[in-house]
């Protein structure tokens, strides 16, 4: 290259000097203000993705080398090498070397279960999330403070849908502080809140250097943040924050593309006390911890990577083309739960995370549901040589049956697996639109596809003893109405939409009823209808 040939490597710019300063102090406050999400969006792809890395710093070299020699040729290659590699198959070849190691863990590891840990009878979960929110809401008091997304937390021997109190203006948000914590029973169709009035220095909610989530990332930077885990409980007279994390395992595979990944684990627990202090346990110190006994601290995410690594278990190959023993996850209703499904169970850890899954193109027919212990992650699987009903088809029975069927405002939601002996079952329940209370309880038989439609608490706590479920499932002594009378559900609720009563009445057919609805606070009565067959 003579000395008037321009520079292949001169990069012109209008861009002045002053502005690029500026942008970089720019880009660094807004990295120190939103650390906790810069942390995540960084750690995935540095640490969870080192296809970025592998081949970035293999382009870095051959850039170098080209930069120095002034050889486009190697510079374009870089260049090639980077994009090619380092975004596009390298993460993808990268992913599917940690779903064939996952799935060989899986394979070698995960319990063949003979028979799904049993519910447990003590603590059924009776209360939808849905109709728990509303419940909360219209129970919160504090103005200038709002509730956070819910979570199931153990005290007090019950299990509950958890709710932070935390501030809700901007302002307040900077300032001020999570304020306590809401519980609502969930082992109950009744409205059964409590609150817990106290002050978190560094709670969720809060905003900057003081929020709760700045505050264990800086305490676990090393770790990925599973904050859809996040809790606050209250055991041996201490409240306080948890969430679990995330670590990955770099390993390296030579054939067919050369290639680092990252296998998920289960890091541990971040547990946050009102004054700030942090404790990470490892897994084995909160499968031990006192604090946490009766919690769910497996990542969610975790145990659902796991199942999905299941498809790679013959090789991508077959999951692409054959599709021979290729599973998927079964279908929830939308606007509901997602899996895992979590439910207290007669276990030593007191929660099991369920993941129910059917063939490839096979409808909405289960034939394996995996296990896992809502503390360690230890995984089962049972396997059934017959469909079972999944919750989505579960869904549409109870929807279909006669006593749902006739509640023009109600929908049937919420499926949860509910287990006595080897018998499955789907516990959903039948709640009005407005999600102002429970209507009603249905259990549908995943084997056979009987509904039992059961109405309160105690009915459905004597379904789950396995004498009582044969006895009411077959239930044919006549005693109910005759086949030409028609049965209205009369449901009452107050001025906010919260349901204080509920009465079947038979009307006779070519008769009338009249209902009357008393105000019990005055005793007058407050309204009235008729029924009419």
């Amino acid at each position: 290259m003579s000395s008037r040939d321009p520079d292949p490597f001169t990069i012109e710019s209008d861009v002045e000097r002053w502005q690029v300063v500026a942008g970089a102090l720019a880009a660094v406050v807004l990295g120190i203000l939103y650390f906790p999400s810069v942390h995540g969006a960084l750690y995935g792809l540095l640490v969870g993705t080192p296809a970025l890395l592998q081949w970035g710093a293999v382009a870095l070299v051959l850039g170098a080398v080209g930069y120095r020699r002034r050889s486009r040729p190697l510079v374009m290659a870089a260049i090639a090498v980077f994009v090619v590699l380092g975004l596009f198959a390298g993460p993808i070849v990268g992913g599917i070397y940690a779903h064939e190691d996952v799935a060989a863990s899986m394979s070698e590891d995960a319990t063949q279960l003979d028979t799904l840990p049993n519910t447990s009878a003590e603590n059924v979960r009776m209360l939808p999330r849905s109709v728990a929110d509303n419940y909360a809401q219209s129970s919160m008091q504090y103005p200038q403070y709002r509730l956070t997304g819910s979570d199931i937390a153990y005290r007090n021997g019950t299990y509950e849908w958890s709710y932070g109190i935390v501030p809700d203006a901007f302002l307040v948000s900077v300032l001020g502080n999570q304020r306590g914590t809401m519980y609502v029973n969930m082992t109950t169709t009744d409205k059964d809140i409590e609150t817990e009035d106290t002050r978190f220095e560094n709670g969720r909610g809060q905003l900057f250097f003081d929020s709760y989530r700045y505050q264990s990332v800086l305490d676990a930077p090393l770790e990925r943040h599973d904050w859809e885990t996040t809790f606050n409980a209250r055991a041996n007279g201490t409240s306080y924050i948890a969430h679990s994390t995330t670590t990955y395992e770099w390993k390296v595979r030579l054939f067919p593309l050369p290639q680092l990944y990252a296998v998920p684990q289960f890091g541990g627990v971040e547990v946050m006390r009102p004054d700030g202090s942090i404790s990470h346990l490892t897994p084995a110190e909160a499968d031990a911890s006192a604090l946490l006994d009766g919690q769910n601290v497996y990542p969610y995410s975790l145990s659902t990577y796991r199942v999905r690594s299941m498809q790679y278990v013959h090789g991508p190959l077959n999951k692409w083309f054959w599709k021979e023993d290729v599973l998927r996850i079964a279908e929830l209703p939308e606007g509901g739960n997602e899996w895992p499904l979590v439910v207290p169970t007669d276990t030593q850890n007191g929660l099991t995370y369920f993941v129910a899954t059917e063939p490839t193109g096979s409808g909405n027919g289960v034939y394996q549901i995996w296990t896992f212990d809502g503390q360690t992650g230890a995984a089962g699987v049972q396997q059934y040589d017959d469909a079972q009903i999944g919750p989505q088809r579960a869904i549409d029975f109870v929807s279909r049956n006669p006593e749902v069927n006739r509640l023009s405002n109600a929908q049937a939601v919420s499926p949860i697996p509910i287990v006595k002996d080897d018998a499955l079952y789907w516990h959903v329940k039948v709640v009005p639109r407005s999600d102002s209370g429970v209507t009603y309880t249905a259990f549908v038989n995943a084997g056979t596809g009987t509904v039992t439609i059961l109405e309160g608490d105690a009915p459905v706590y004597a379904f789950m003893t396995r004498a009582e479920v044969a006895a009411i499932e077959n239930e044919t002594d006549g005693s109910g109405p005759a086949a030409s009378d028609t049965t209205v559900r009369v449901v009452v609720t107050d001025a906010n939409g919260t349901i204080t009563g509920t009465q079947n009445v038979t009307v006779p057919e070519g008769g009338d009823v009249q209902v009357t609805v008393e105000n019990e606070a005055d005793g007058n009565a407050s309204a009235g209808g008729n029924a009419t067959a």
